[in-house]
């Protein structure tokens, strides 16, 4: 029960600190889940953000629903998500009645415009921290060019081809490379 409480104060209080979501939330989790309560090694909770972004649905959520069901089992992954869906409902309830009637107020546009640039900040250095570990060889790099590519250039191309792409290029590099040992 102390992993189930841990993960609990773990994703409830990054619901209410990490801005951006998702991905940008990354690095906070990481470095709570990996570094301070030492839940995981880095390997698996890249391997964990890895597989919750190929998922539909919010990769937050995932995430937390991915690390609790590991660290925690079944009564884990319900933990992780409540836990980090709780203060998200609580800010929008809180929000929504105060955004409207402050949303035209220059303060609170500059600070709007404040936030945009530090999630893409958080966002980058996510992809920085999850790449470093994501490249044991050559093709996993031209496969993330070629995999940004396909995103920038051919917006109308599901995500979910890309992520299908990434599968079976692993799939292939992996035989590949078994063949070549044996």
């Amino acid at each position: 029960m102390k992993v189930q409480l841990q993960l609990f104060l773990c994703f409830f209080k990054l619901g209410f600190i990490a801005f951006g979501g998702g991905y940008s939330m990354i690095p906070l989790v990481e470095r709570e889940i990996v570094g301070k309560l030492q839940l995981m090694d880095q390997q698996t909770f890249t391997d964990i953000v890895s597989i919750s972004g190929g998922l539909p649905g919010a990769v937050g959520l995932n995430v937390a629903i991915f690390i609790g069901y590991t660290a925690g089992g079944i009564l884990g992954a319900f933990v992780g998500a409540i836990a980090s869906v709780l203060p998200c409902l609580i800010i929008i309830f809180t929000l929504m009645t105060l955004f409207s009637n402050i949303s035209d107020l220059p303060a609170v546009q500059k600070a709007m415009d404040g936030i945009r640039p530090v999630v893409v900040a958080l966002i980058a250095y996510a992809s920085f921290r999850i790449g470093k570990t994501a490249y044991e060889a050559p093709p996993y790099l031209i496969l993330t060019a070629i995999s940004l590519a396909l995103c920038l250039f051919l917006p109308a191309l599901p995500l979910p081809a890309v992520v299908a792409l990434g599968i079976v290029t692993g799939l292939i590099i992996t035989f590949a490379r078994r063949r070549r040992w044996h």
